[in-house]
This record gives structure tokens, sequence and C-alpha cells, in this order.
């Protein structure tokens, strides 16, 4: 299937580039020191979409589509420089020829995953934004590529309606997408599949943390497709959701730009440094706007701030919807002290003024009463098994995670079964770790074969015919309890690890890239990287005027920061990006790390 050649029977002469009309300058609701912003980050845009426009189109369909709109949006934003430039125009026919192209019978995308009605959601997202704001464009190129766009839509829909998902998410993408489509297309009947979808509840706690407990997927999907089925159906109740999610995201949020993942279940658990905020700024003005609420307005201009060339491809959100483009209400401060247990996340969180801490104790490994889960022990994507316990920001120092290591048995770092926060605020974490020797199995389970069942140890850690939900165990054990103490100069975690005697341990302090250290010995490891050995009394880290210490050194032993069979074997690595300092010592042990933060 193929377009019609629309750029070969435009005219040649170019339009004359408009800047900010002296009617829209006059309007006082637009916000045009946001609209200058993504105006210019969308404009920024376009050459680069241009310069690899032949890698996107043998590449995913979603990006591709990305692209487009990225070409579009411009095209019919009169305040852009490309605005009605119709050299754009083969670029978008090629790229949008070949997305008609790839379109399975069934409405479909495949984006990784073959057939895939959520990937093709994601997909529906940008073109429903397309055809409106192209249907609204006088240029006589925008009606036929809406057209176009509007057939893609429209085959779409069936897939979406009878189509499954994969994550928890992917339900609200889904419903997003059959908002969109059921309005454009005038098809009410999608809206069945929709409610459907949302008659299983929202995957919110309390807290306004969704199931994944990932940032990242809160920003980028869960949060914009609630709001989308809310604006396009009137289904004002789920904003609901979002703005408790919003309210969180600013407790789990840092002036620097960065939000809290240690707890997600998703990709964003490994810690990745930086801000990682820019998809809520749409959801911010959003709420901002709807609610009059000065600390949502604070992060939007934040994250304006923090990442507005980044921002480029909201313009096209606010094109579509006019009123999201209005003046923003007057910021008001968004943090402020605090200290919070998010129970269901197994999350605390403190700030003090500059300096803001978390201690993890919510791996899946347990259940939500500290018991073993059928988890444990395991690795797998949809689980949460990050084993950072402790993290702080002071300024512009950042310590990304204190961990601990035992050389037992492979089973890696300590992971606490759960956290506690007292009144004082003290924060207590802990675990025991019970590995099995295997003992004779009973006479009455005897095979006369000598063959028994392939099964998964006690433990987690291997498998073998052995049947080993069968037999009877001795058991080793390592016990592990860590309380953390604010103190007036920072934090001290008390650890306390007994149970077997002569367990070498490994604490992994991981500092920010880009500082400095004292009294510290710095030594390269086996892969030729270096890290440093706290051996004795106290060591600092620098980043420009912020600092913190920490320390005492415990002797000078081995450094195992061991992560454990279940990743060895699959040649995995949980260490995280930065500089690692490591403190070594021996069970039985009492040792308290202090912590201060200047």
């Amino acid at each position: 299937m193929h377009l019609p050649c629309i750029s070969s029977t435009l005219r040649a002469a170019g339009v004359a580039l408009l800047a900010i009309t002296a009617s829209a300058a006059s309007t006082p609701s637009q916000d045009w020191t946001s609209l200058k912003l993504l105006t210019k980050s969308a404009d920024a845009q376009v050459q680069t979409v241009i310069d690899g426009k032949n890698a996107s189109l043998t590449g995913s369909p979603r990006s591709l589509t990305r692209e487009v709109r990225r070409l579009v949006t411009p095209f019919v934003w009169p305040n852009s420089t490309y605005y009605h430039d119709e050299s754009l125009l083969p670029h978008i026919e090629e790229m949008l020829s070949v997305l008609v192209e790839v379109q399975h019978d069934d409405g479909t995308y495949t984006v990784g995953n073959r057939h895939s009605p959520p990937d093709t959601g994601f997909l529906i997202e940008d073109f429903g934004i397309m055809v409106r704001i192209l249907e609204r464009d006088d240029h006589e190129a925008s009606k036929p590529f809406a057209k176009a766009m509007r057939g893609i839509l429209k085959k779409a829909a069936p897939g979406l309606a009878k189509g499954g998902i994969h994550t928890p998410n992917h339900r609200w993408k889904i419903c997003s997408a059959l908002a969109r489509i059921s309005n454009i297309i005038e098809d009410p009947s999608l809206i069945e599949r929709i409610d459907e979808w949302l008659a299983e509840g929202i995957d919110i706690d309390a807290d306004g943390i969704y199931s994944e407990r990932s940032p990242n997927y809160y920003s980028a999907v869960s949060n914009p497709s609630l709001l989308t089925v809310a604006h396009e159906l009137n289904y004002t109740g789920l904003v609901s959701f979002v703005r408790k999610n919003l309210e969180l995201s600013i407790e789990h949020a840092e002036p620097n730009g960065e939000m809290e993942t240690i707890q997600s279940r998703r990709q964003d658990q490994s810690q990745p440094p930086g801000d990682n905020m820019g998809n809520f700024y749409p959801q911010f003005r959003e709420l901002a706007l709807l609610d009059k609420n000065g600390r949502f307005a604070a992060m939007a201009r934040l994250i304006e701030k923090r990442v507005g060339p980044q921002l480029g491809d909201f313009l096209g959100n606010l094109i579509e919807r006019p009123d999201l483009a209005a003046e923003l209400p007057k910021s008001k401060q968004p943090f402020s002290d605090f200290k919070k247990h998010y129970k269901s996340a197994g999350l605390v969180r403190a700030r003090r003024g500059k300096l803001t801490v978390s201690a993890f104790g919510g791996s899946d490994w347990y259940t939500t009463d500290g018991k073993k889960a059928e988890f444990y022990n395991r690795m797998g994507s949809g689980l949460s098994t990050n084993p950072t316990m402790f993290r702080a920001w002071n300024g512009k120092a950042v310590l990304e995670a204190v961990r601990l290591s035992a050389s037992f048995f492979s089973m890696g770092h300590f992971r606490s079964n759960g956290v506690e926060l007292s009144k004082d605020g003290t924060i207590k974490l802990g675990s025991e770790i019970e590995v099995p020797y295997y003992l004779p199995i009973p006479a009455d389970k005897r095979d006369d074969n000598g063959t028994y069942a392939l099964s998964k140890s006690v433990d987690g850690r291997f498998y073998a015919m052995l049947d080993f939900t069968n037999r009877p165990t001795s058991v080793r054990r390592l016990k592990t309890d860590v309380e953390i103490k604010p103190t007036k100069k920072g934090y001290d975690l008390d650890f306390e690890v007994s149970g077997e005697d002569n367990v070498e341990l490994t604490f992994e302090l991981t500092f920010r890239e880009g500082g400095k250290f004292k009294g510290v010995k710095e030594i390269l490891d086996s892969d030729n990287t270096t890290i440093y050995n706290l051996i004795e009394g106290k060591g600092e880290y620098s980043m420009e005027d912020d600092k913190i210490t920490f320390g005492p050194g415990n002797g000078k032993g081995p450094i195992a920061a061991d992560a454990g069979e279940q990743y060895s074997w699959h040649g995995g690595n949980l260490t995280l990006q930065g500089s690692h300092v490591y403190i070594t010592g021996k069970t039985p042990l009492k040792y308290t790390l202090n912590l201060g933060f200047g």
C-alpha cells in the first residue's frame, strides 16, 4: 500500500517563516516561556531526524512513528522555523509510507514482540496527536497525511480491542490508544474493551506507587495513558490516581532532577544516575493547571530548567490541546523536610534540608510479612531485587549505594526481609540466610532405580536429580541486622552479622563519578579498574563544596563483592556505575559505619 505522491504536487516556492505572531503573543493565557523552550527543542530535532532517516526506515516502527511526529509538529506550528517548510514533506511521506506498509493485516505492528497490541498502542499515541494537529492545519499537504494516519488508526482498532498485554502498564496504554481511536474515527464500540480493562482496577497503592514501582513507567506509560482516557472519554475519576502518583513522585524526587528507583521492579532498578524526570513534564503541567497547584507547577519548571532541550516531543501535546499551554500558576516550593515509610514498597525516605536518604528493604525475595517468597534468590524481569540498602544525596555529593556482600555459599548481597521506621527516625533492616546440606532421603521416598526428580534446591541456587523437596537437611545460617540512626552530622549504620563464624564480609560504598577522595587506598581490580579500600580511619568524598565522610576502616581483608550464583552463572553484573570504596570484615561482626554530610 502506498501513499499518493503529495510532495510532488506542491508549490516549489517556500513560505515565509514566521516568528511568534502578534496575535499569539497578545494572548494572555499562553505560557510563552514554555512554548518558546519547547519550540526551540522541537526545531533542534528536525535535522537529526532527516540525517538518520535511512536507519529509521529499517528500524522499529515505534521509533519511526516518533520521527514522523518530530517532523509533523514543527511543520504545523506557526512559531517554528520549519512552519510549512515543504522540504520536510518528502521525508514525512516516505516514512509514513513505510508505516502504512508494515502494519499487519490485524492492524498491529511488530516492535520486537510479534504483532504486539501494546507496542502498537505507543504508535497510536503519536498518530492520534498528528491526526488532530494536521487536520487543523491549512497547508494542502496536511489533510492527505492526516487521512493516511486515520486509515492506520481505523485498521489498528480491532487488533487493539481483541489483543492482550504483557505487563500491568500495558493495560492502560491499550485503553488510551482505544480512547483516541474511538473519538477520532467515531467508533464508540471500542469503549467496551476499555471498560473491561479498567474494571480490573488501577494498580496503585495508598502511597501512590503503581505495582511496577518504576518512575520510568509511571511517567512514560501509566500516568499519560490514564490522563488520555480521562480526557478523551470524560472519565475524570482517573485523574485522582495520577494526582496521587505525582504527589508521591515529588517525595521521591531530588532538586537535581533525579527520582528514586531502588524500589523499582523494572529496568530502572539499576539506578542509572542523572535526570530521569523528563517524561513527567506534561503530567505535572496538566495537573498544575487543573488544580492550580503551585508545587506541580514548580516541578514542571524544574524539568524545563534541567532538561529543556530534551522536551521537544511534548510540543505536539500542547498544540493538540492548547489548554495545556496556558500560563502555569505561581510556583510553590515543592520540597520540604519529611520522613516516611512506604510500606508496600519496603522503602523509607527522609529529607533534612539539602540531605535526602533512602533505605530499602522491599526485595521481592520476601513477602510483606518478612517470609521467604516463591521468588527467593531469583532474578528476573518484573522482580525487585536491588541489594542497595541505603543511599543519600547531599547537594552535589551523592552516595549511590551502601551494599553488603558475604562469602557465604554464593548467596550474594544482603537483602532485607522488610524495613521498619520508628518515631525517632531509626530505620531497621534485617534478614537471615539459611543454606542447607541435603541428607539421605527417607526410606519411603527411595527409588529402586536410583532415579529422583529433577528439582530446584531449597535455597534456589542450583538444580539436580535429588528430589530436594523430600530430603531432610542440616542448615548453615547467617543473620544480619542493621539499624540506621540519624545523627547531628548524618547517619550511623550499625551492623551486626552473626551465626556462621569467620565469614568474610565486604561493604561496598558507591559514590557518584567525578568526586575527589581522601583517606582511602587506591588500587586496581582484576579488570584494571580503579577502586578504593578504606583500611583504617575515616575517608572523605567531595563534589565541589559538598562532602560526605565515611568510616572507620575495619582492617585489611579480602575484597569480594560477590553478586551471587544467580548472577555469576548467567554472566550478569550488579555493579553500579560510580566510584567504589570497600570496607572489609569477618563474622561475628559488630560494626558502625559513620556517615557525615557537610
